[in-house]
């Protein structure tokens, strides 16, 4: 009997731009292994069209269960754009996910009046899922998918612009760039997170986080065959051990100053003993059995701001409730470490608090 199932994407949707999906896209040609389709708008805030402006001109769309999406919140934090840059929360459910037509029911992240821990937003542009704000800007987006045989692609984030009602970027890698540069004249924290010292050995981590622990562990969790899973498998822990011997020499990826580079990382490290582990078929080790990488997630965690970005209950709901082609009965566990305040404050093994 054959094992081989649906799995998410194709390689022809990863596209020839520039984006963080062609260039490190999967080069797994097994059958049934995943290849994350490409991000549909890039562009950039300091254009002609999209002048930097310190005035809620433009919103943040973000899901606390999104890794993705916790990479921008997380700087929208850190460089204390509260007043400069608006934010709005999506819920933690994705309904009628599907890797197959029909499509119809499928409308992305929906929106609720409060998130958790210090933020609580209502959504200012009248949309009551993120569809509704993708075909806003740009008519006819879920029929560009469907015509391909593909669900909608309704990525979160997305950086809106409320002015000319255009979304500037859905690639987080991109959004947290500008975040951290381009508001730069209006921000009361003005530490660069991207500094040109560091850039070259921000993409060489970059280069092993992507394809190996960001989008690895999909890769293992979407995987449609048993290859495929095994060369996701194999792959993503070649990544995972060569990041916990770079850790053993030093506090952040690139040395000592924190960078984007540890966002990136640490979004995922933050949902992996809750959910990749065991959701996503990981489970070689946990994070918190790997003293390097465990030791980065708590001191990253302690970085002011951090904390209040983390929802480890609508991580875990989403996941286990919403990806009903991984774990049909929509059933989410109980009792997991990460839900004990203890598993993220241990800190007789961390140095002094990291301050930007």
């Amino acid at each position: 009997m054959s094992t081989e199932g649906k799995s998410w994407g194709k390689k022809e949707d990863i596209g020839d731009e520039n984006t963080e999906q062609a260039k490190f896209a999967n080069k797994d040609n097994t059958p049934g292994a995943m290849h994350r389709p490409a991000t549909k708008f890039h562009n950039k805030i300091g254009s002609s069209e999209f002048p930097a402006e310190s005035n809620n001109r433009y919103h943040l769309y973000v899901s606390e269960s999104c890794p993705w999406a916790h990479r921008c919140h997380v700087v929208w934090r850190l460089k204390s754009l509260q007043n400069i840059v608006g934010l709005t929360l999506t819920g933690w459910k994705l309904e009628n996910i599907s890797h197959t037509p029909p499509f119809d029911d499928y409308h992305g992240w929906d929106f609720v009046e409060s998130g958790s821990g210090s933020y609580s937003y209502s959504e200012p542009n009248g949309f009551k899922f993120i569809e509704d704000l993708y075909e806003k800007a740009h008519p006819g987006y879920r029929q560009e998918w469907e015509s391909r045989g593909q669900r909608p692609y309704y990525a979160v984030p997305v950086l809106y612009d409320t002015k000319t009602e255009k979304i500037v970027s859905s690639e987080s890698a991109e959004i947290i760039q500008m975040l951290n540069e381009a508001f730069e004249e209006f921000a009361p924290t003005t530490r660069n997170l991207e500094p040109a010292n560091l850039k070259s050995k921000m993409e060489e981590v970059n280069s092993i986080v992507y394809p190996t622990i960001n989008d690895g562990v999909y890769r293992c969790g979407f995987a449609g065959s048993q290859q495929a899973y095994e060369n996701a498998y194999k792959s993503h822990w070649e990544g995972m051990d060569k990041i916990e011997a770079l850790l053993g020499e030093q506090r952040f990826l690139t040395g000592e100053e924190f960078t984007l580079s540890d966002v990136r990382l640490w979004t995922t490290l933050a949902r992996y003993d809750t959910v990749y582990f065991s959701h996503f078929k990981t489970n070689r080790s946990m994070v918190k059995d790997m003293p390097n990488l465990y030791r980065f997630l708590r001191d990253v965690y302690r970085i002011e701001g951090v904390e209040s970005t983390l929802n480890v209950e609508w991580i875990k709901k989403h996941y286990y409730w919403s990806q009903r082609m991984v774990n049909p009965t929509g059933i989410w566990p109980l009792g997991m470490a990460t839900e004990d305040e203890s598993y993220w404050e241990k800190s007789d093994d961390l140095p002094p608090v990291y301050t930007l």
